[in-house]
């Protein structure tokens, strides 16, 4: 276990009254604001409108070629997706984003069941894990090209395709018109409550760190908790080859964001390292903690980065592997949920249910 010390430079008092604190968090928060979670919705926006004219050019004319740039736009935004899934504060909480586009492993039956129905309501909570990107790798991946041609339910396949594709566009685009607008009043809520947003943006990347990264996408589907490995639940089940880009795309957009880096990489700025550096905790070893969790979370890119096949393959056949990868992910969790966040003086917020 970590031990923290404080820096001579940086007495108790700096950390847990805002009032008195004499670093300024705000410029962090409009760096984050103005660098990253802004552009990131806005990219996520272009990449889920490509998506819906590929999905719609397909649906118009069924064929290899409209079916072959429909994968192609979906692989795209799913990529993209893992830079913004920890965003899920401020506007994306109040929408409950991540439950309309990444909610897997898919409930096929739901899926299926919707589409002979021909009626079906993705706003309900039941069929959250009946859309989204798992839902389209299904029926883009998963689902023959004859079963949106000559297929009795062909027609109402397609539009459950092309209504899945709007919903995600829709709620992404609203999310992204509600920042353009809170963006100030994120800036300028800097203190260290429950309600500010500091404490509400590290909640919820530590939140998707510890559930939806380390745990949901290797965590889970390699047993690590239960003892019983569970490849059938990796994330893009219907594309296995892509399953590692997506984690290693996640996991480096975590180390980013800490880091402070743009959204397009080109600019660093203040950010949750820079402040943890400025506070000036250490470990037991005097080494800057800001530091020891790049460090760390380095250690868990480049673990992840060595497996030379899909993790769904690496569950199957080389799980020591893949629970090592986890551990490497777990390393970070106690760094991040209770050094970082106890030097934040803030507290977190959620309830860590996943059995762990």
């Amino acid at each position: 276990m970590v031990v923290l010390t404080a820096a001579l430079s940086c007495n108790k008092e700096k950390n847990t009254d805002p009032g008195k604190n004499a670093l300024d968090r705000s410029p962090m928060l409009a760096h984050y604001a103005n660098n990253y979670i802004t552009p990131a919705y806005s990219d996520m926006v272009v990449k889920l409108a490509e998506l819906k004219t590929k999905i719609d050019a397909f649906t118009t004319a069924p064929g290899p070629t409209t079916m072959q740039s429909a994968q192609t736009a979906w692989r795209n935004a799913y990529i993209t997706w893992q830079k913004v899934d920890m965003l899920e504060f401020g506007p994306a909480e109040g929408t409950t984003l991540r439950g309309y586009m990444n909610i897997y492993p898919v409930t096929i039956s739901k899926v299926n069941n919707n589409i002979a129905a021909g009626s079906f309501d993705l706003e309900q909570f039941g069929n959250r894990d009946a859309q989204g990107f798992p839902a389209l790798d299904y029926l883009l991946n998963g689902t023959a090209l004859d079963m949106y041609v000559s297929d009795a339910q062909a027609n109402s396949r397609k539009l459950y395709l092309q209504a899945v594709a709007a919903k995600m566009l829709e709620k992404v685009t609203s999310v992204k018109n509600e920042w353009d607008a809170y963006k100030s009043t994120f800036v300028s809520a800097t203190g260290t409550d429950v309600n500010s947003s500091l404490s509400q943006m590290v909640n919820a990347y530590v939140l998707y760190y510890e559930r939806y990264l380390r745990s949901g996408k290797i965590g889970l589907p390699v047993g690590a908790m239960t003892g019983v490995a569970k490849p059938e639940i990796v994330e893009a089940f219907y594309s296995p080859e892509l399953s590692k880009e997506l984690a290693v795309t996640a996991l480096n957009s975590v180390l980013n964001f800490y880091n402070g880096k743009s959204y397009d990489g080109n600019t660093t700025g203040e950010s949750m390292k820079s402040y943890l550096a400025a506070l000036g905790t250490q470990d037991e070893n005097g080494v800057l903690m800001a530091e020891y969790i790049e460090t760390e979370m380095n250690a868990a890119v480049t673990s992840l980065n060595g497996l030379n096949t899909t993790i769904y393959n690496g569950v199957q056949n080389n799980r020591a592997q893949v629970l090592t990868i986890y551990d490497k992910l777990q390393d970070v969790v106690p760094l991040l949920k209770v050094d970082m966040v106890s030097a934040f003086s803030i507290s977190i917020t959620y309830t860590d249910n996943d059995g762990d």
